[in-house]
């Protein structure tokens, strides 16, 4: 499990470092079929969205939100469901399972919390100190 967790999580570093390439190269080894993959980025999408809305949020405010991050996509909106990024947040926020409607499959969870991370980090101006924090205590959560 924990080559699972170094992999997704220096994928995401990649993306938060803007390392494109890197970033490439280390998607392409993740192995969709390990029963842990989506693990740690999703225990980084988790602590980051709740830094971001540490008061919660509505169903409302959460559509927004969404509707904003694809909205200022330049290419690619298309991909997401918006509808399912919603339900993300939603148990990002709040823990659980997403309520109702379809069940992503796992690599489509993993890419859209990559987006959502991505711009969570941006927008909370997480420099790359915190977000070398912010990596450590999501593998320390995905491991435990």
């Amino acid at each position: 499990m924990t080559s699972v967790i170094v992999t997704e999580l220096d994928v995401l570093g990649a993306l938060l470092a803007f390392d494109f390439i890197g970033f490439a190269q280390k998607s392409a080894a993740l192995d969709p079929t390990d029963p842990h993959y989506g693990q740690a980025v999703g225990a980084a999408f988790g602590l980051a969205v709740r830094r971001r809305f540490p008061q919660g949020a509505t169903l409302q405010e959460i559509s927004g939100y969404v509707a904003g991050v694809l909205g200022s996509l330049e290419d690619g909106a298309e991909d997401f469901n918006p509808v399912s990024l919603e339900r993300l947040v939603a148990v990002g926020l709040y823990g659980g399972e997403a309520p109702g409607g379809e069940h992503l499959d796992p690599e489509t969870t993993l890419q859209a919390r990559l987006l959502l991370t991505f711009r969570l980090v941006r927008e909370l101006g997480l420099d790359p100190g915190r977000q070398r924090e912010l990596l450590a205590e999501a593998a320390q959560r995905a491991s435990a």
